[in-house]
């Protein structure tokens, strides 16, 4: 009786022990099926987010500019700028919004001085700005740094000027 009883111990120790082993697969597998999800998740977040401040930013400075003949597209070499020009103490002022060495820029500087694209102040990363104005539409075709193209338009309340 011994021995059979011995044996029927050991197959239920086995047991137990695979029991817990397949406990601690299955745990480990679900920690790293979350983990993986979460990481999706915040990679999305991010995507979303750049655009987000992309399209934000662009829109509330078109917006603030828009007056007569204030908003218009300029060209120089590579780089095709959206240009605000207002007059400030009687001094005319312009604020150009351009793509420039994987970043969108902001630029504000007398109207005097020339368009040196280097001297921006980074806003955020971007492949590609290329504003175009139809009309009373600004559509600014843009491209995040992960290669996501998106296009935003506004419509502006009064005449914007043409393309230079």
């Amino acid at each position: 009786m011994k021995s059979g009883n011995n044996t029927e111990h050991g197959v239920q120790g086995v047991f137990v022990f695979v029991l817990l082993g397949l406990f601690a697969v299955m745990a480990t597998l679900l920690v790293l099926l979350g983990a993986q999800m979460y990481q999706n998740t915040v990679r999305r977040a991010e995507l979303n987010n750049d655009r987000r401040v992309l399209s934000s930013y662009v829109r509330s400075m078109v917006r603030a500019e828009d007056s007569l003949n204030a908003v218009c597209v300029e060209k120089y070499g590579d780089v095709t700028a959206l240009a605000m020009h207002e007059t400030l103490e009687e001094r005319p002022y312009v604020t150009w919004i351009y793509a420039y060495d994987g970043h969108l820029r902001e630029l504000f500087t007398s109207a005097d001085r020339a368009f040196e694209p280097e001297s921006g102040t980074m806003i955020c990363e971007a492949q590609r700005f290329e504003p175009e104005i139809s009309g009373r539409l600004v559509t600014m075709h843009m491209t995040d740094l992960k290669g996501e193209s998106f296009d935003v338009q506004v419509a502006l309340r009064c005449p914007a000027g043409l393309t230079v």
